[in-house]
C-alpha cells in the first residue's frame, strides 16, 4: 500500500476500488471535515482525483487537517460552514452549486451524542423536531439531493456513532440515533432508483467498566478513522452498486 504524506500527515493512498479512475472527477461533499471520520474520508477522496468540499464548523478553524486539504490545490475546497444548523448546511450546498453545479457523493459525518450542538439547542423542542428527522443529516441529505438527482450514479452515507453508556442517557441521544437509521432506510427506498442509500455505525470504546475493574478487564478497542473512511469509500464506488438501504456495524 502506497503511503502520501501531507505535511506531518501520513494517509494511505490505495483503496480496494474497481478502477484507480472510481472517484475521478466526481463531486464529493463530506459535511464535517473536522471530525477524525471526516478528515479520513476527504483525504482519501481526494487522494483518489475526486473533487471534494467539507464543512468546517467554527471550532474547526485552524486544523491542520483542514490546511493539508486545502494544500491541494482545485481538488479539495474547505468552506466555513456548521451543517448541523440550517443556515450552515444551505450555505454548504450553495457552494456546491456554485462551483460545480452537481453532486455525485455525499458523506454525512456530523458530531453525534454529547458533542452535537444540535442535540444541546434542540432537547426542550426535540419532540417537534422528530417530524423532520431529529438529525441535521435530513436536512444536508434533501437539500443535497437536488443536486444529485441528474448524476447517473449518485451515492449517500451516512456515518452514524451508536450511542454508549458514556454518551449519556439523554432520551433524545437515543431517539436521534434510531431516527438516523430509520432515516437512512427511508432515503434508500423513496429517493429516485439511481440513488444508492446507506450507514456505516461505528461503536466507541465504552472503557467505565474497564476503570472500574481494570486488574479484570481489557479496554476495547476501536475502529480507526482510516479503516471506517475505506468502508465508506466501498460504500460509493461501483463495487457497491447492488447495496441499498443497509447498515454496516464497525467495531
Amino acid at each position: 500500500m502506497f503511503v502520501v504524506k501531507l505535511g506531518r500527515f501520513r494517509y494511505p493512498k490505495a483503496v480496494n476500488v474497481t478502477s484507480i479512475h472510481a472517484f475521478s472527477e466526481k463531486v464529493a461533499l463530506v459535511t464535517d471535515g473536522t471530525t477524525p471520520i471526516g478528515k479520513a474520508v476527504a483525504l482519501q477522496l481526494a487522494l483518489q482525483g475526486a473533487f471534494v468540499i467539507v464543512g468546517v464548523p467554527p471550532s474547526g478553524k485552524g486544523d491542520p487537517a483542514i490546511e493539508a486539504l486545502r494544500a491541494l490545490g482545485t481538488l479539495a475546497f474547505a468552506v466555513d460552514a456548521d451543517a448541523q444548523t440550517p443556515d450552515g448546511a444551505r450555505t454548504l450546498l450553495d457552494k456546491v452549486e456554485t462551483e460545480f453545479a452537481r453532486l455525485d457523493l455525499l458523506v454525512n459525518c456530523l458530531k453525534s451524542a454529547g458533542e452535537s450542538t444540535f442535540l444541546v439547542n434542540c432537547k426542550d423542542d426535540a419532540l417537534d423536531y422528530f417530524p423532520e428527522g431529529v438529525r441535521p443529516s435530513y436536512l444536508v441529505t434533501k437539500l443535497a439531493s437536488r443536486l444529485m438527482s441528474s448524476r447517473p450514479k449518485p451515492k449517500i452515507v451516512n456515518v452514524i456513532a451508536e450511542p454508549t453508556s458514556e454518551s449519556g442517557d439523554s432520551a433524545v441521544t437515543e431517539a436521534s440515533y434510531s431516527a438516523d437509521l430509520d432515516t437512512t432506510e427511508w432515503f434508500s427506498r423513496n429517493l429516485p432508483d439511481s440513488f444508492r442509500v446507506n450507514a456505516v455505525v461505528v461503536k466507541d470504546a465504552n472503557e467505565s467498566d474497564y476503570l472500574d475493574h481494570p486488574e479484570f478487564l481489557r479496554p476495547k478497542g476501536t475502529v480507526s478513522p482510516d479503516d471506517v473512511a475505506r468502508v465508506v469509500l466501498f460504500l460509493l464506488s461501483p463495487e457497491a452498486v447492488a447495496v441499498n438501504g443497509n447498515v454496516l456495524r464497525l467495531g
